[in-house]
């Protein structure tokens, strides 16, 4: 459900003994609905609160913003109004970048930084090297890519209905992901665990490991059977691994 007052954030799952958050990021193009079955796999202790970006699903017709960093910030916002109490971030792929920018943005404010970032299928930023041009590919091109990644199965996007309700927020995404080249980003002094697929075409685990070099608190690497969209074969090993990095923490 969409929490009251606020159309950045969504819960699955909320409970009165839960004492720690996990605030989930979704891909390029990516919906709240992405995570909805990780309500069913993590300890009791853990409620899960969705950021759904503009432009898609229960915010359809909204404008993408213009930056990454400009999303982040609206993150930011609606956690500093509706969240209490210890909170850690999760990130998939691009979710991975705006987790890390909106952690920098809380982590001054009153909510403090996270307990722990989960980076996932992304290398760090600044590390992104040239600029992709996905969001300049006409539509056949992009879908491409989509399939490539394994995003849907191939032949779903051939539906020109199913089209022009994802690909919009795909090509926006992307282009959020080109514009965003931070010159010197900041380490976080906050412990990082950054995941990658064994068999991602998009990044490799090593690329994926220089996220250690954004943290001052340590970080482990997992390496995952899968390629890009691991997070979904392997659901229950990735959430064992959230579970065990936060336990204590709360």
């Amino acid at each position: 459900m969409t929490t009251p007052g606020t159309p950045w954030l969504r819960r699955f799952r909320t409970g009165p003994g839960a004492r720690l958050t996990v605030v989930l990021f979704p891909h390029a193009g990516g919906t709240a609905n992405f995570y909805r079955e990780w309500s069913t796999g993590l300890p009791e202790e853990y409620d899960l609160a969705v950021v759904q970006y503009p432009g898609r699903e229960t915010r359809f017709g909204e404008p993408l913003p213009a930056r990454l960093e400009d999303l982040a910030a609206g993150a930011a916002a609606a956690l500093e109004g509706h969240l209490t109490g210890p909170y850690a971030l999760f990130g998939h792929s691009m979710g991975s970048l705006v987790a890390y920018e909106t952690a920098r943005r809380l982590a001054g404010g009153p909510l403090g930084p996270p307990v722990r970032l989960f980076a996932s299928a992304r290398c760090a930023p600044g590390l992104e090297g040239a600029a992709s041009g996905v969001h300049l590919l006409d539509d056949d091109g992009l879908v491409a890519v989509i399939e490539k990644l394994g995003g849907t199965p191939p032949g779903l996007l051939d539906d020109p209905d199913l089209r022009s309700l994802v690909l919009p927020a795909v090509r926006g995404d992307y282009r959020l992901i080109d514009a965003y080249r931070p010159a010197a980003p900041e380490p976080l002094d906050v412990p990082i665990t950054a995941l990658a697929g064994a068999d991602d075409p998009s990044v490799t685990p090593a690329e994926v490991d220089r996220w250690g070099g954004l943290t001052t608190r340590g970080h482990v690497l997992e390496v995952l059977p899968g390629g890009h969209f691991f997070p979904i074969g392997s659901r229950t090993e990735v959430l064992r691994i959230l579970a065990r990095d936060l336990a204590g923490r709360a």
